[in-house]
Parts: C-alpha cells; sequence; structure tokens
C-alpha cells in the first residue's frame, strides 16, 4: 500500500508462539465439549448418538466426526461400540455436564 508505514514492532516469536498455542488449546477444548455435550444430548433424547447424527448437528463431515471421536475415546471421554453407536464415560458425562452449566450461565447473561 503506497504510504502505509508501520511503526511498530513484532512482539517476540516466543511470546506470539505461545499466544497462538493458548487460542488453539482454548478452541480445541470448547470443540470437545461441544462433541460431549451433543452427544450427551443426542443419548438422553434418542437413547443413541450414531457418527450420522452428530454430523447433522455440528453441520460437518463424517470423516471430521470419526476422526474426532477417535481423539475423544484415546482421552478417555467416549466409548464406541461396533453397530451401537457412541456412549460417554464417566469422565464424558462430567464434561457434558460442566459444559452446558457453563453455556447456561453465559444464557443468563
Amino acid at each position: 500500500m503506497p504510504g502505509y508505514r508501520r511503526t511498530d514492532t513484532l512482539i517476540s516469536a516466543d511470546i506470539q508462539s505461545e499466544s497462538f498455542r493458548q487460542n488453539r488449546q482454548a478452541r480445541r477444548l470448547e470443540l470437545v465439549e461441544d462433541y460431549v455435550e451433543l452427544i450427551d444430548d443426542l443419548l438422553s433424547a434418542q437413547g443413541e448418538a450414531r457418527q450420522v447424527d452428530i454430523a447433522e448437528r455440528l453441520g460437518v463431515a463424517q470423516p471430521t466426526v470419526a476422526k474426532m471421536l477417535k481423539r475423544l475415546t484415546e482421552d478417555g471421554l467416549v466409548s464406541q461400540q461396533p453397530y451401537r453407536g457412541v456412549f460417554l464415560t464417566p469422565m464424558g458425562q462430567r464434561l457434558a455436564a460442566e459444559a452446558r452449566d457453563r453455556h447456561r450461565v453465559v444464557e443468563a447473561f
């Protein structure tokens, strides 16, 4: 851009990379909470949580859901049974309840 002069300098790479890392971690936690809360809702409403239903409600492709469910399984938040869908572990149930409580507080404000 002609005439555009930037006078400030970049922050240190260490500080900036840490900031980006923290932001990615926060987004990942939000996404995990969205998944476990939705799974809990589907289990309560329908008695099952299938990948196809999760994908439809989150507006993502089934392979995206499959990848996240693999991570959630590795993190001990869900279990999957062939031909039976997805279930929350006790740890996943606690996280879903905590996320739901936080969302209710935010909605109240």
